[in-house]
């Protein structure tokens, strides 16, 4: 009985000691994975005004110094589609650093109808030396009401990191987006990060990403918040919170808590 019983006791203690040993790692590990979600929400949002201007915008466009990044593009007014070259960009005056190379292309719906639709596809695109892949769909209601879904898309870092995941988002803008103050969206986007590890995220409807600093190449959000949520084994689950805090002009603290209480800043 007494030999039942210590052996009973070393297990219990190797069983806590794993547990512990799991906690401990990833403790130390929440700043890595708050920074690979923080890339992946950039890397999603850096292509939205792209994605957002309309095909009009595009056709009455002579310039590319208001595009991110300062692309090459050509309009096709028979299938409607755009195609933004970045291997071909100019040389532009634009205060952001952000780098990309391949191309995105906008087709829009040939219909001309209330409601209507459109799609962004990357091709052969990288961002910040992330590889992109996928096609992201946008249907504009009758109301004026933007919704955005994607399924999958996939990035893959400079050192072979993979996430891939899914979303819908709703964006609101005025009819003419290189003119107006900016866009304001929210949704959610959930996947499978580069740890293999399922993740979500929720963007309430306040995310503020504003026209001129699009313009100017400068990509994070200047107002609104993002709850991530990674989930663990045996039913746990770890969550950070990110604010974006606008400090001067485009110049913006993308601060996150991470779910150990820790506070970093993400774009020092």
């Amino acid at each position: 009985m007494k030999k039942f019983n210590f052996l009973y006791i070393l297990l219990a203690i190797g069983l806590f000691s794993c547990q512990e040993a799991e906690d401990k790692h990833i403790s130390t590990d929440l700043p890595t994975e708050a920074t690979q979600l923080f890339e992946l929400s950039t890397a999603y949002s850096e292509s939205l005004y792209f994605g957002l201007l309309s095909f009009e915008e595009y056709l009455a466009m002579d310039s590319t110094s208001i595009l991110p990044g300062c692309p090459a593009f050509e309009v096709s007014e028979e299938t409607k589609t755009v195609t933004l070259d970045f291997d071909a960009a100019t040389e532009c005056e634009q205060s952001g650093t952000y780098e990309r190379s391949g191309k995105l292309i906008v087709k829009f719906s040939l219909a001309e109808t209330p409601s209507s639709h459109w799609i962004l596809e990357y091709d052969d695109y990288t961002f910040q030396k992330t590889k992109l892949r996928g096609i992201r769909n946008f249907r504009k209601s009758d109301t004026g009401e933007i919704t955005e879904s994607f399924d999958p898309i996939t990035q893959v870092t400079e050192n072979e990191l993979t996430s891939i995941y899914s979303g819908f988002m709703t964006h609101q803008k005025a009819e003419t987006v290189s003119n107006s103050l900016g866009i304001i969206s929210g949704g959610t986007i959930s996947g499978r990060n580069a740890a293999g590890r399922d993740f979500s995220i929720t963007i309430p409807d306040e995310r503020l990403m504003l026209t001129s600093c699009f313009q100017s190449n400068q990509l994070i959000p200047v107002n609104g918040s993002e709850t991530w949520i990674i989930q663990r084994g045996n039913d746990r689950q770890v969550i950070h919170k990110l604010t974006y805090e606008l400090i001067d002009s485009c110049q913006v603290a993308a601060n996150v808590i991470l779910s150990d209480g820790r506070k970093l800043l993400l774009n020092p």
